[in-house]
């Protein structure tokens, strides 16, 4: 680019040079942005994300300051030290430096929480007293506090539960107080957070009469410390430095960090069980399914109780994965079984696993059990005696029974001797268990104490899969939902995805489940099933595969930070809309200014639905590479077939997709007759799930009236335009956010925007060596400009730049843009001077899921007469 062109470019993006069909002001894609200068971000500028939603700074409206202010002058929380919390680990203690502090008691918790919230929010200290003055924040439960106990009727709380609380503003003998009350401590540590969120968010708080009872009982986090950590300290975020090993717990430092190993306990937890207990998480699985069993060594043991330690009072219960042949293990000698011994039934293999649950549990009162993933990957498992997952599920099950403890077994199995199609191989292997007759008259073989823990879809973490049939059909059994917070599929730590609506979408899915009777339940969404109501389950779980690491922001994105909080509030209450969600974590995390709560919840609420368009858009699966799962590779095929993109797209000359109808694999009739049905027809299947059931021709007319090529090359392109629109939408917000997290994300969005064109570039091209066609130039930004007398069209997308001849003595300058969607705006960004030169055009509309930009890059070249 030549010196005048640069200045002219700069020239124009101080002053938009609108012309053509469509142009308007390009700065209403972002909102719209305030006339004068805002204040200076409410975050420091050298902020590293490390508090997670709970940094609470002060309120910046002055009105509402004034308000909070005249309303909260006092903290009551009676007895707080009173009912301390069990502690095994004699003088533990935190890092040397820690910032964070340990807690004795959960009341205790609770009003430490108060003292730091509202002393940050209001800007100046609000004091603990005792006795009832006035506008104090009152917290409590019946037992610990008689204030709560004056003020709450019995009656109020009975329906609350364990873990549900009130918040209602009283006026007693002259005293105006807010009461944060339920009916266990923990209870009054929730209600807490819920309060201190309303502030943050500034919500009002006058008048409060707010109830809340979570839906799911087991709110549990499953975190896997080696494979899939995207939030290491290291520049890769795979990682750590300095001898820790990127996870968030330091079992294993080394050098440097050695000294740094648990039982001592770094602010990073405590920040952790904070988080997690903000949100309702009550459990956390602390080691990766592919277990490791030195998490069941003494040493280890002793480790976790530190750990368990620091996070009781917060309400978070510790639980460890274990490998089905662990008791063979020899650094278990002389405690070790054979593998033949490994039989569920075994007095052996039942009195080992006792044996060790009852070590946990000496340590850990409140340990809540195992998750275990067996004959999956090559995990050893009850198969290979020739035993099926309810005989293994139920021995271990038997053997940590008296101990009051819990199985949590996986189901993503996928054998490939059960079935050609993945896909159908784990009902096939569990279904037959649950409707198995029982000798006491009852259905269903696996035990009380056994969940199975379920992935939201059938493959394995996809941007978009239909809900798991085993979401209804296995009836007679406990099923936990497993989601994936931390991002193996879905950008990991380098692309914005926000995965709320992907789990609103899941949970809210209608499952058609039918009675006994054959009739449509009133409660079948999969939501209700993971909840208990669908089938009369009084015990419920729900679980997430967590995204902690050692990173200063603790997830490696910060906005990977939205996903673990949404988890936690869709574990609370599935019910919840994810763009409210959203909203709320934007206002505690980066403003609760209009303009960059609209901005920011703009990009998220696309987010998720661009990855889709650009990764796997109309159901075509899992086309990621071996090596990491993040980029594309349609075309690899590995040693197992089940492993390959190949298997999953089926790519050729007819067309793309695998055929799962019921003249193909028939996997569409593990669904309920509903939904069979609605999938099995290539016309009646929703075209976002097209090809995870048919084989679509390249050729098929589609419901824009588009044929299948374009349509699929179309979505290719709005996804990647979206993350265009991002990456400005994120640059308008600079006046508005703190200087480090801005210039952090700006830069992953940057990769991000590369990688996603990557992403449609490599996917087109592999598909074009099947269908051999053209890539389609009416996208959904196409345009065709006037210059020098001619009109051109007819562009890639994907092009980074276009070559534009002008014949000799003809002006250079572009004098009409015409885009092909008449609602699209079109900005004249940059004029060539001269020829050579180049000129940029802006290109912006709406697609289905939010805004999407293109800017067109011209390079003006001579031409011949």
């Amino acid at each position: 680019m030549s010196s005048s062109d640069e200045n002219e470019q700069s020239r124009l993006r101080r002053r938009s040079f609108l012309i053509g069909s469509g142009a308007v002001v390009a700065t209403s894609m972002f909102g719209a942005v305030p006339a004068q200068a805002s204040p200076p971000s409410a975050f420091p500028d050298d902020y590293d994300g490390s508090d997670l939603w709970l940094r609470y700074e002060p309120v910046a409206d002055p009105g509402l300051l004034a308000r909070y202010r005249a309303a909260l002058g006092a903290i009551v929380v009676e007895n707080a030290t009173r009912t301390k919390v069990h502690r095994h680990t004699a003088n533990l203690s935190m890092a040397p430096g820690s910032t964070e502090h340990l807690v004795r008691s959960t009341l205790e918790a609770a009003r430490d929480e108060l003292v730091r919230g509202l002393g940050g929010l209001l800007g100046r200290p609000v004091p603990v007293q005792g006795g009832f003055p006035g506008r104090a924040v009152v917290v409590g439960t019946p037992d610990s506090s008689p204030l709560v106990r004056r003020l709450v009727p019995a009656g109020d709380l009975a329906p609350l539960g364990a873990d549900g609380y009130l918040i209602r503003s009283l006026s007693r003998g002259g005293h105006r107080s807010i009461v944060i009350a339920g009916n266990t401590d923990l209870a009054a540590l929730y209600g807490t957070f819920a309060f201190l969120r309303r502030l943050q968010a500034q919500h009002p708080i006058a008048d409060l009469d707010i109830s809340s009872v979570p839906r799911i009982n087991r709110r549990y986090l499953n975190y896997w410390e080696t494979e899939r950590l995207y939030a290491g300290n290291d520049p890769a975020g795979t990682g750590g430095l300095n001898g820790e090993t990127g996870a968030i717990f330091d079992f294993f430092a080394t050098g440097a960090s050695a000294a740094l190993n648990l039982p001592v306990i770094l602010d990073r937890y405590l920040v952790a069980a904070r988080a997690m207990a903000s949100v309702g998480i009550n459990g956390i699985t602390i080691n990766n399914v592919n277990a490791n069993s030195f998490y069941l060594t003494p040493a280890a043991i002793e480790q976790e109780a530190a750990l368990a330690d620091a996070l009781r009072p917060y309400g978070i219960k510790l639980a460890v994965s274990i490998n089905y042949a662990a008791p063979t293990d020899a650094r278990f000698a002389p405690d070790t079984l054979t593998r033949e011994q490994l039989d569920p039934y075994s007095a052996e293999f039942r009195g080992w696993w006792t044996r060790r649950a009852r070590m946990l549990q000496a340590a850990i009162p409140d340990f809540m059990g195992f998750t275990v993933k067996a004959n999956s990957e090559g995990q050893p498992g009850p198969q290979d005696l020739g035993y099926d997952h309810g005989d293994g599920a139920n021995g271990m099950a038997a053997a940590v029974a008296p101990l009051g403890m819990r199985i949590f077994w996986r189901t993503f199995v996928y054998n490939a001797d059960v079935d050609e199609d993945r896909l159908k191989r784990a009902y096939l292997e569990f279904g037959p268990i649950d409707e198995e007759p029982q000798p006491d008259g009852t259905t269903g073989r696996f035990a009380g104490n056994v969940f199975l823990q379920t992935k939201n879809g059938p493959l394995d973490y996809q941007p978009r899969e239909p809900a798991n049939p085993l979401f209804g059909r296995m009836e007679h059994t406990k099923q936990a939902i497993e989601l994936q917070i931390t991002q193996e599929y879905t950008g990991q730590n380098t692309m914005l995805c926000y995965l709320g609506p992907l789990w609103e979408e899941v949970l809210k899915s209608d499952t058609y489940a039918t009675g006994e009777d054959g009739r449509l339940l009133d409660k079948r969404l999969v939501g209700h099933v993971v909840d208990g109501t669908a089938q009369g389950h009084p015990d419920s779980a729900i679980v997430g595969v967590a995204n902690f690491g050692n990173a200063d922001n603790l997830t490696g994105h910060h906005f990977a930070q939205a996903n673990l909080y949404a988890f936690g509030r869709l574990a609370w209450d599935w019910t919840l809309d994810a763009r409210g969600i959203a909203e709320d974590w934007v206002r505690l995390t980066w403003s609760n200014r209009d303009f960059a709560v609209r901005t920011i919840v703009a990009m998220m609420l696309g987010s998720r639905e661009a990855l889709v368009s650009y990764q796997t858009p109309l159901g075509v699966a899992h086309q990621f590479r071996s090596s990491d799962h993040y980029g594309p590779a349609p075309g690899e095929r590995l040693a197992r077939d089940d492993w390959s993109p190949v298997y999953y797209n089926r790519a050729d000359r007819a067309g793309l997709g695998y055929d799962r109808s019921p003249t193909g694999s028939g996997f569409t009739a593990q669904y309920f007759p509903v939904l069979a049905a609605r999938y099995a027809g290539i016309e009646t299947v929703p075209e976002n799930l097209l090809m995870w059931f048919h084989h679509v021709p390249w050729d098929r007319r589609m419901r824009s009236g588009r044929i299948f090529w374009d349509e699929l090359v179309y979505r290719y392109q709005t996804g990647v335009h979206y993350v265009a629109w991002m990456r400005r939408a994120w640059d308008s917000l600079e006046p508005h956010v703190d200087a480090r997290r801005f210039a952090e994300v700006k830069a992953k969005l940057a990769a991000h925007e590369a990688d996603a064109g990557d992403w449609r570039d490599t996917c087109v091209r592999y598909w074009q060596e099947f269908n051999g066609r053209a890539v389609p130039t009416d996208g959904p930004l196409s345009i065709r400009i006037t210059v020098g007398g001619r009109t051109v069209g007819g562009f890639d997308a994907g092009a980074p730049s276009f070559a534009i001849p002008v014949a000799a003595g003809a002006s250079p300058k572009i004098t009409k843009v015409v885009p092909a969607d008449p609602a699209a705006r079109c900005e004249v960004l940059a004029q060539a001077r001269g020829v050579p030169g180049r000129a940029v055009v802006r290109v912006t509309a709406k697609s289905s899921f939010g805004p999407i930009l293109k800017d067109y890059v011209f390079d003006l070249v001579p031409g011949t007469s």
